[in-house]
């Protein structure tokens, strides 16, 4: 299996059983597999690049410094084609997903960008993405 220059990326969710449903079907359609399950926690993985996503605690916890408080902007996943984010598209609308933005070229990023934006069940940004011709 090639090594993928990152190794894993950790999604801490407050609803982790509408997160299953949603990373569930959005990772197997773009080529994911399932790696594991466990009761407080998922992975999916492909070419060598591990998605886990972990029942987070609450914003309203009492956390101490620094434990799971630092997000992120947002996760870009390739498609391998443009009909591939329209898939994804349909698929995460079917599941009542908050699509930000539609599938759509977006020049700003290039002639052959074709992307969509969905907010995940705890309201992380996803991007999906075919740059190619």
């Amino acid at each position: 299996m090639p090594v993928h220059p990152i190794h894993h990326l950790s999604i801490g969710t407050d609803a982790f059983n509408v997160a299953k449903k949603f990373y569930g079907a959005l990772l197997p359609a773009l080529g994911f597999d399932a790696v594991f399950e466990k009761d407080d926690s998922f992975g999916y993985q492909r070419e060598g690049f591990e998605i886990i996503v972990i029942k987070g605690k609450s914003l309203e916890e009492d956390l101490y410094d620094g434990e799971r408080r630092v997000g992120f902007d947002h996760l870009a996943l390739n498609a391998d084609s443009r009909e591939k984010v329209d898939e994804c598209a349909k698929i995460l609308d079917e599941l009542g997903a908050e699509i930000d933005d539609p599938p759509a070229a977006v020049a700003e990023m290039g002639d052959d960008y074709y992307a969509m934006w969905v907010r995940d069940p705890s309201g992380l940004r996803i991007e999906v993405v075919f740059q190619g011709t």
